[in-house]
């Protein structure tokens, strides 16, 4: 067993690495969400594609209940914003804590003002997994811990480059998320 940056204990077969790194070796990325300036609230509509933002993230999931959304020209404009499978959206303002995995039922949408985006790349990982860890306690204080702002917590893509990464093999990944999955649903 090995304890790493988070204070996690992990045997000594999974792989770590920095939030940076991963998306360097496997073709992620880690950007921010349009700023005020590219999304303005004119830009909002009734219908079209979804905006996450973060009160629309909760418990390592989105919530459409109340989500804005923009017509198709916004989502041309912002495409370097558009969402896949496998991305994990995180609030950047507040309780930097918030985090969502973006499943298909999301492909397509925008990652809003507020909010960062990690892409995982090609990594072999499972999604149920990186909401487990994302969801632990160790993770979301290293992000308190690490955030910039006495008044209140923020995140950019620095700092969530430095965010460090446990992955165990793919077997323990799915048996993980699938007993996580069984907590959550429970």
């Amino acid at each position: 067993m090995t304890v790493d940056d988070l204070g996690m204990a992990a045997p000594n077969n999974w792989a770590w690495a920095t939030a940076g790194e991963f998306c360097a070796r496997h073709g992620g990325s880690l950007q921010t969400g349009p700023f005020g300036s590219q999304l303005h609230a004119s830009d909002y509509s009734a219908q079209g594609t979804p905006v996450v933002m973060p009160q629309d993230i909760d418990a390592g999931a989105v919530v459409v209940a109340n989500i804005a959304r923009v017509a198709p020209e916004h989502v041309v404009r912002l495409s370097r914003h558009v969402l896949a499978p496998g991305d994990v959206v995180f609030s950047r303002r507040g309780d930097v804590r918030r985090f969502a995995i973006i499943g298909t039922e999301e492909e397509g949408w925008l990652c809003g003002t507020g909010c960062l985006r990690l892409r995982i790349g090609d990594a072999p990982i499972v999604p149920g997994y990186l909401r487990w860890f994302f969801a632990h306690d160790a993770v979301g204080d290293w992000l308190e811990r690490n955030a910039q702002g006495a008044t209140m917590p923020n995140l950019n893509t620095m700092i969530l480059s430095r965010l460090p990464l446990r992955f165990p093999p793919l077997p323990e990944q799915r048996r993980i998320a699938a007993r996580s999955e069984e907590r959550r649903v429970g």
